[in-house]
């Protein structure tokens, strides 16, 4: 896939999986499709019956972050070994969970929207 191809989602991914250090012990690909997949997810906070509003996914993630930082990461974790197509460690979770985060929370409000709209396609 060219760059041109690439969607917002999938660079994000990519950054994501770029955070995420060789301790989890898996492939790229892997971790990109967990990635594609929960990143929107936490920038709708997880409210799957919620009507998804990408243009307040970040001040949502921020706000449930600065609330309840140890909760967020629990969550994300949990989602991330739901998700996962192999077994992993909790660990590991958290190593990805803790890169998920950092990656939500570095993104400006647009680029946030974007990755959540994408991920209504």
């Amino acid at each position: 896939m060219s760059d041109a191809e690439t969607t917002e989602l999938e660079r994000q991914a990519k950054l994501t999986a770029d955070r995420v250090g060789p301790e989890v012990g898996f492939d790229p690909l892997t971790i990109l499709t967990l990635l594609t997949t929960l990143l929107p997810l936490l920038g709708q906070c997880f409210n799957r019956n919620d009507e998804p509003n990408p243009a307040l996914a970040a001040a949502s993630i921020k706000r449930y972050h600065d609330r309840a930082p140890e909760q967020l990461r629990r969550r994300t974790a949990r989602r991330v070994r739901a998700e996962a197509d192999q077994p992993m460690t909790k660990e590991q979770s958290f190593i990805l969970a803790d890169a998920i985060i950092a990656q939500a929370l570095s993104l400006h409000e647009v680029t946030l929207a974007a990755c959540c709209s994408e991920a209504g396609k």
